[in-house]
């Protein structure tokens, strides 16, 4: 979802976007009405402007659609009856978009889909769009959130798009055989907010190492129990939302670890300027070998070193980023790190991270668009 929103913020500069924010469901509205939850009960209910525009640049604006509340059918094991829930649902959001499109002045869009395949297929065609796109950043089968149906729907759904565009080399191996065209189009950083941010020393004695990102099935948990074991002296801080709350309980009742959930974008940098290490602590398995880690580029634009498991290939990374497989590997890998954190290296850096701005891969986004346009447009009518 955050490479989705800072993509579409950089494409805002050269096009119209509507984006379309998460699809709540009733679920979310009744959560949402307890105290201090974070749900736009509002707007999802129709009792707020559901249609907005945001400002994300001095010269670009993103218009957002928050749609009515779905029926919740993740949970429904049964095929038949998960359609009809997702038909039902997609009936409310075509209703909501199509009024959005009019109000807009939209005609024949570009339907971009990002990573929620089911909706896609109930969407495809319905928008009048002059290219049908799927924008896959995950490994959907390892997905718990629709691990039920996910597979099913991406097959049918990656057969359907004019044009796939995937965020990693293992991705663009999975899904290119299985859809019209494929292209990599990998994940940046944003430099405004994270290059303008200086690296504070530490608040207190010690070495701070950090993770910026979800605490979530990805990680892995006995790693970093082990490696908190063997250094107390090492401080441990994580910045983002709590998904597995019985590991990060495990962890947190360590005294070098923390937690300290999840913060708006523009205060990350905030505290990955605290961090003398930035930890990627990925399992390695079928969900991770798709990820182009987001975080990793985030590190580096702030002159941080990074070590990361071998969850992936990494290799383009050598030279500004260290590989550990074991708590063991680790300890003497931060050594490594401390003792080669060079004025050198952090410009070293800093430049590759540059090199990978959302700036650069919109740019490549927004070429890979006009390709399969040009493209449809060369195609015999039927």
């Amino acid at each position: 979802m955050k490479s989705t929103v800072l993509l579409m913020s950089e494409l805002a500069e050269s096009n119209e976007v509507l984006y379309i924010d998460y699809p709540y469901t009733w679920k979310d509205v009744v959560m949402g009405l307890k105290p201090g939850a974070k749900v736009p009960v509002a707007p999802i209910l129709g009792l707020g402007a559901r249609l907005t525009s945001r400002q994300v640049s001095p010269t670009a604006k993103v218009h957002v659609l928050t749609l009515p509340p779905f029926l919740p059918a993740n949970w429904v094991a049964g095929t038949e009856t998960y359609d009809f829930f997702l038909a039902f649902n997609a009936r409310i959001a075509i209703r909501s978009i199509r009024k959005a499109m009019r109000k807009l002045g939209f005609e024949k869009p570009i339907h971009l889909n990002a990573f929620n395949p089911a909706l896609g297929n109930a969407l495809a065609g319905k928008l009048k769009e002059e290219l049908l796109v799927y924008y896959c950043y995950d490994e959907i089968s390892a997905a718990n959130w629709i691990s039920k149906h996910g597979s099913r729907h991406e097959k049918a759904f990656l057969a359907k798009a004019d044009l796939t565009i995937v965020s990693s080399a293992q991705l663009l191996k999975d899904k290119r055989p299985f859809t019209k065209q494929c292209k990599l189009v990998k994940n940046g950083v944003s430099l405004a907010l994270f290059q303008n941010q200086s690296r504070k020393a530490p608040e207190k004695k010690g070495v701070r190492i950090g993770y910026l990102g979800s605490i979530d099935e990805r990680l892995d948990f006995d790693l970093l129990y082990d490696l908190m074991i063997q250094h107390p002296e090492y401080q441990f801080q994580f910045v983002g939302r709590i998904v597995e709350k019985t590991q990060a309980n495990r962890l947190g009742q360590l005294a070098n670890c923390e937690f300290l959930g999840p913060k708006p974008i523009a205060e990350l940098s905030t505290y990955v300027a605290g961090f003398q290490v930035g930890l990627i602590p990925f399992k390695c398995n079928r969900l991770t070998a798709g990820i182009y880690p987001l975080k990793i580029n985030e590190y580096l634009a702030m002159g941080i070193p990074v070590i990361t498991t071998p969850f992936t290939n990494l290799t383009e990374f050598q030279g500004v980023a260290y590989e550990a497989a074991t708590a063991k590997d680790f300890s003497a890998v931060v050594q490594q790190a401390l003792i080669e954190d060079t004025a050198d290296s952090v410009e070293a850096r800093k430049a590759f991270a540059a090199s990978n701005s959302w700036k650069n891969r919109a740019a490549e986004f927004d070429a890979a668009l006009t390709d399969a346009l040009a493209g449809k447009a060369l195609q015999p009518a039927l």
